[in-house]
């Protein structure tokens, strides 16, 4: 199906060819795309200079407006931090010790239900933080927060540390209410995410968002989305069946809108895409 053509997008509500039977099921995509998550113990991670780190923190909007040796009082509260796939930052429940701060790969908010059935809230990723809400509420960690990239690299601050920091720098406040109002916009995508209707809705609201929030490489309706999702994920995310999440990428991939390989996710088509949410 040519990629330019007036009839490639694959209708919102349709069944797909590819799931009338078992034996016609087949949905091109990599194998990495189904793989389980792997459960391995964390990467050792070399700790950079002081210096280091304080300039690495500044990378973030929370302190980018303060200078290096302001800084450096937070930085003996703080550490590098990798994990791989699948690996826990904190469990859901746990008093809310540390803050963490996202330099490189993707974590995503989870809990269980009852049914012990994983549902992911939010997704964060380069340039984000999470922990700081529940600092100020001064709660428990409301979900789970877990790797879904190898690498992630995190900076972990103290959060009693980050209490009284902010305390002493009261220039603080206006970017902790932004950094809060990011976590609560977190949330309300995931609300947009799930209403959305059908599930080529809701994958095409969830792409939209990411790649709006994480996409590289953006030029016309062309972009990279730089992780490497799996279908156990997105369909976490979607609140959808995992084949049926199969189905609806593959009808993409197959349309020419979307390729999947090592590098992440591959959009040609966007506008197509985007199209496909609800009015």
């Amino acid at each position: 199906m040519a990629i330019g053509s007036r009839s490639t997008a694959p209708a919102a509500g349709k069944k797909s060819r590819a799931g009338s039977g078992k034996k016609q099921f087949q949905v091109e995509l990599p194998r990495s795309a189904f793989r389980r998550l792997n459960r391995s113990a964390a990467v050792d991670s070399p700790q950079p200079s002081r210096d280091e780190l304080a300039v690495r923190l500044q990378r973030f909007g929370l302190f980018s407006e303060l200078p290096e040796r302001v800084l450096m009082d937070l930085v003996a509260a703080a550490c590098i931090r990798v994990y791989r796939t699948g690996e826990h930052v904190w469990h859901r429940g746990e008093q809310d010790a540390h803050a963490m701060f996202i330099e490189s790969g993707f974590v995503k908010a989870a809990r269980r239900n009852a049914d012990g059935v994983s549902r992911t809230y939010g997704l964060y990723g380069p340039g984000d933080s999470m922990g700081i809400f529940a600092i100020w509420a001064g709660m428990k960690y409301p979900t789970d927060a877990v790797a879904v990239s190898d690498g992630l690299s995190v900076i972990m601050v103290n959060s009693a540390a980050i209490l009284k920091f902010a305390e002493k720098h009261p220039r603080l406040a206006e970017p902790l209410h932004k950094e809060m109002t990011r976590f609560a916009d977190a949330f309300i995508n995931k609300i947009e995410i799930v209403s959305a209707g059908t599930v080529p809705q809701r994958l095409a609201v969830m792409m939209a968002q990411l790649v709006d929030r994480y996409g590289v490489e953006k030029k016309g309706n062309q972009a990279r989305l730089p992780m490497g999702l799996t279908l156990e994920q997105i369909s976490e995310i979607v609140g959808a069946r995992l084949e049926t999440v199969a189905r609806t990428l593959g009808d993409w991939k197959r349309a020419g809108w979307l390729h999947i390989d090592s590098t992440g996710m591959h959009f040609a088509r966007l506008d197509l895409v985007r199209a496909l949410r609800p009015g």
